[in-house]
């Protein structure tokens, strides 16, 4: 048995794809695996449902729902029946929870790695290895096809930073090797899609320039400089700055600390997804959209 929410909302078994059609009992069960193994209260179901306004029959409705996933699990053969589908996904307290062993699920697989990968740190052969493995489990936005509501639109955010940090300690470790021609196609796709995240661009004009393409990594540079005057009136971090000298003045590049991938506390399979700890030591401020600190130089 597998779900999937990397991508499309996804339910298979050794029979075939079974998945609920409608789009609340969709929402509801995609909010069951970005939350797996974690007791949700009712009212946070209803709100991810109905929003802010839900009816007075929305209990009694979210009840009708799981126990239509309920059928749909006990008709897969890997759970057996009734009585075991109710063992899948359980009443508990004043909410419910879905049960899922982290074979099962795709998002609960990508986090065993990244935690294998925190426990390789210092072996960079492994740490990229691992975390590519990782990153080949997410092709497209979390549940991509399932209509969100507040909760999910928060859940899905989460899990989007959540694949960038992996993807930027997955670069950190290659740049480490000295593969700098492999990542280029990556990062150039990072920094279109993330056109004013400092760290990135920093990534990539470091790779540009030591695969000797030196106009292209200032020009990176100027692109940046350009879009964070343009789009949030200020100047790059120092960190471009000292890049961009010494990229013009052909000296080594400074140095880039990277975000070390750190094992979590406990295995993934037998916790909240929601609590597993960010790639980003403590300590380090809070970040933005441009990877870098909040505090910044105005634009001149």
């Amino acid at each position: 048995m597998q779900f999937g929410v990397f991508g499309g909302l996804s339910v298979e078994d050794r029979d075939g794809r079974h998945l609920p059609t409608a789009p609340k009992q969709r929402q509801l069960l995609g909010l069951l695996l970005l939350h797996a193994n974690q007791m949700m209260p009712v009212r946070t179901y209803v709100t991810e449902i109905w929003g802010g306004h839900p009816p007075p029959s929305a209990a009694t409705t979210l009840q009708t729902y799981v126990m239509q996933l309920r059928r749909m699990l006990a008709r897969m053969p890997s759970v057996g029946g009734r009585e075991a589908a109710h063992e899948r996904l359980r009443t508990a307290g004043q909410g419910y929870q879905l049960m899922v062993e982290t074979d099962e699920l795709d998002l609960l697989r990508f986090e065993r790695l990244v935690d294998l990968a925190g426990r390789a740190a210092g072996d960079d052969v492994m740490v990229a290895r691992l975390l590519r493995g990782a990153l080949a489990l997410w092709d497209r936005p979390v549940l991509a096809d399932v209509r969100t509501g507040p909760v999910l639109e928060a859940a899905v955010t989460h899990w989007e930073a959540r694949r960038l940090q992996v993807h930027e300690t997955y670069l950190d470790a290659q740049l480490r090797l000295g593969r700098h021609r492999e990542v280029l196609a990556e990062l150039a796709v990072l920094t279109r899609r993330h056109p004013v995240h400092e760290a990135l661009h920093a990534r990539y004009m470091a790779a540009l320039q030591q695969s000797g393409r030196i106009g292209d990594a200032l020009e990176v540079a100027d692109r940046l400089t350009g879009r964070l005057a343009r789009d949030l009136g200020i100047a790059p971090g120092p960190a471009i700055g000292r890049i961009r000298a010494s990229i013009r003045h052909g000296g080594p590049i400074p140095p880039h600390t990277p975000s070390p991938a750190r094992p979590n506390s406990a295995s993934p399979s037998s916790r909240s997804t929601s609590q597993i700890r960010p790639l980003l030591p403590a300590g380090r401020g809070r970040t933005d959209a441009r990877g870098g600190t909040l505090a910044r130089t105005p634009a001149t």
